[in-house]
């Protein structure tokens, strides 16, 4: 089991101008280091969701924690994944994305709902 987890998350894409999801907005609230992002499939246009984590270089201890972190896999449905190098200037990063079944955060869910409440 282990070793399948390590090869979802070490990727079943090429990088990102492959990746066959679009990237929209991100949420506003974060989890951790993870940015989670609104998307769409390019083949059909259903929305899915795409976490993404970015580390300094390949070797950085985020980018470690991320690809060895994979818990409970049947909690969300896996689609795709990926790591992406960008350059910024000088500074080369790394960045691993996570594309799942779409998921929203609570508390989202709750403006959406115009719940209201005190903890």
């Amino acid at each position: 089991m282990f070793k399948f987890l390590k090869g979802v998350v070490g990727g079943s894409g090429t990088g990102l101008k492959d990746l066959p999801y679009n990237i929209g907005e991100p949420y506003s609230t974060a989890w951790g280091s993870w940015v989670h992002y609104r998307g769409t499939s390019k083949d059909d246009g259903a929305p899915v969701s795409i976490f993404a984590l970015t580390g300094s270089n390949a070797n950085d201890g985020h980018l470690a924690a991320g690809r060895n972190g994979v818990k409970h896999p049947n909690i969300l449905s896996f689609l795709y994944s990926t790591e992406a190098e960008t350059f910024d200037g000088s500074i080369t990063k790394v960045t691993i994305y996570i594309v799942t079944e779409p998921v929203m955060p609570l508390s989202e869910k709750l403006k959406e709902l115009g719940l209201k409440g005190n903890q």
